[in-house]
């Protein structure tokens, strides 16, 4: 049996007799006060206001850092990476990373770009092909297939390991080099001292002793990780369910659904049962307060103009292929993951999304391949892995306010926070990494 749930909304910006419920001016953040709006006559202008009239992450989240910090800002800081992982990867077959910008049109193969994060270490038993840089706090270690890398590579601790590293920028590692076969178009940096062992063959534009540190690209640490559940919980009480005919139990179980969705902010207790299809009209947030586990296939369609926050505030099974989002647009898709268990996609899936699950690991025994970005606890892949990084949401965050003040680049959108204050960058360490310093601006690496 398949049930058909349609959810059409008069949305904040039509003309209507009714009470429009609760016009929320996004502008005011997450705690904004409500405000109710009467059209006494039909031909009453459009009310345009707050979320329905915004774009964008939602205006304010939580962050655990102390005052709450504009979500697009958030958003463009944490997606920095194609793939940032915070306890490393486990990848037994191919992975693939390259980049493009949406704004300038769909992907295309060929481009170069997209960078790959870990904090602990980066190690691929069966090949890589990654456009942008490799950054690992610890080691870099490959076996058996070739290991390309558009970019730099960045180790903390050794490059080791049977594959042919290809290196079309410079190598810094703090550790030393004990590798087989290695091509470094520009230059390896190694401190005095430690051990340079290429044993087969060797390509190098040169070797410079020098010390060599490397930060942790992802922003692992707790006191800034997004509270995904207190989020959420923020809109247990302050939704639009009602409006659209919806209970925080209407997607807890079920057969085969469609829910089509106009513009507002939902909140359900749990997503479960058979497959599931979002038609996503305008901005739409979801709020689910435990897991999101479905039997049957994930689709999220959006239409033309929309646009989907999606926090789940527990873990996240799928046993069907997931196709979420629109290619041409990843951007427009957040998924916000705040369990500590496992983004578990069995069947794999097509994602056209930024997927933000920190405290948990994501599993996927098939092919995934994912238009957008990934940031992750930790990585276990045993089937093919490919990202299309869309540079498009490093520019989220453009409603946002420049801060009065900061401490680090995070706090000015990944631009240069320069003497406390948010400015002009003039090395690219004022700059977030990857992103390098380019005619004041930091920016994605150019290749």
């Amino acid at each position: 049996m398949r049930a058909v749930v349609v959810v059409a909304l008069l949305g904040l910006g039509c003309a209507s007799s009714d009470v429009i419920a609760t016009l929320r001016d996004g502008s005011v953040g997450i705690d904004a006060p409500l405000a109710d709006a009467r059209l006494d006559a039909p031909d009453a202008p459009r009310v345009d206001g707050g979320f329905c009239a915004g774009s964008g992450p939602l205006f304010q989240v939580g962050d655990g850092a102390g005052e709450p910090r504009c979500g697009g800002t958030v958003t463009q800081t944490t997606f920095r990476f194609a793939l940032c992982a915070c306890d490393g990867f486990a990848l037994s077959h191919a992975l693939t990373v390259d980049a493009f910008d949406s704004r300038e049109g769909p992907w295309t193969p060929g481009r170069r770009g997209g960078s790959v994060g870990s904090n602990l270490a980066f190690a691929a038993s069966a090949g890589a092909s990654v456009g942008g840089s490799v950054i690992a706090e610890s080691d870099v270690d490959g076996a058996g297939l070739p290991i390309d890398v558009g970019g730099s590579v960045r180790a903390g601790g050794m490059l080791s390991g049977s594959a042919a590293f290809g290196i079309d920028k410079d190598l810094f590692t703090g550790a030393g080099v004990s590798v087989d076969r290695l091509r470094v178009d520009g230059v390896v940096h190694l401190p005095t001292g430690a051990p340079y062992d290429v044993r087969a063959s060797e390509d190098v534009g040169g070797v410079v002793r020098e010390p060599v540190v490397v930060d942790a690209p992802c922003d692992c640490d707790v006191s800034r990780l997004l509270d995904v559940g207190a989020v959420v919980e923020e809109y247990r009480d302050d939704n639009d369910d009602a409006r659209a005919g919806l209970t925080p139990e209407s997607l807890g179980e079920g057969d085969d659904r469609r829910v089509e969705l106009d513009c507002g902010r939902y909140y359900f207790d749990r997503v479960a049962g058979g497959a599931l299809e979002l038609v996503i009209r305008g901005r739409v947030a979801i709020f689910v307060a435990s897991d999101l586990a479905l039997d049957g296939a994930f689709v999220v369609t959006l239409e033309a103009g929309a646009e989907l926050d999606l926090f789940v505030a527990g873990n996240v099974l799928g046993t069907a292929r997931w196709t979420i989002g629109d290619p041409t647009r990843p951007s427009r898709v957040r998924f916000y993951v705040g369990g500590a268990g496992t983004v578990d996609l069995g069947a794999g899936g097509d994602l056209a999304a930024n997927l933000y699950a920190p405290r948990a690991e994501l599993v996927t025994p098939e092919s995934l391949e994912v238009f957008g970005s990934v940031f992750v606890r930790r990585l276990a892949a045993s089937g093919p892995l490919t990202v299309h990084y869309d540079e498009a949401i490093l520019d989220v965050g453009g409603e946002c306010p420049t801060p009065d003040g900061c401490d680090t680049c995070r706090d000015c959108g990944n631009q240069a926070c320069v003497d406390g204050a948010c400015g002009l960058c003039r090395s690219d360490a004022d700059c977030c990494a990857p992103l390098v310093c380019a005619a004041g601006r930091c920016i994605p690496e150019p290749f």
